[in-house]
């Protein structure tokens, strides 16, 4: 039995944040799960063609956060204040 907190990293995706949304590359097909992360205060949106908005998921700084995603999808990310960041998106498997 897989141990449901336990992961393998996979690749990484970083994706600049900004005053407009911008998207990661299509994640693996095989992906299930991401670990996200970003620098600064983010809205965050998944889906195939993402656009992050105010209406979007808010990911605190330097808060470790683990997503169940479908294949091909890809992450949106927009900045909450005025201060740019990065943020990375890390594909795991069991």
């Amino acid at each position: 039995m897989k141990a449901p907190t336990t992961f393998r990293a996979g690749a990484t995706q970083t994706v600049a944040v900004g005053a407009s949304s911008a998207a990661s590359n299509a994640l693996d097909s095989h992906t299930r799960e991401i670990r996200v992360v970003s620098t600064v205060d983010a809205y965050v949106a998944f889906d195939p063609a993402p656009t992050a908005s105010s209406a979007s998921l808010i990911l605190p700084a330097f808060t470790v956060e683990y997503f169940r995603v479908d294949s091909a999808t890809k992450v949106a990310f927009i900045r909450v204040g005025s201060v740019t960041g990065t943020a990375r998106v890390t594909e795991l498997s069991q």
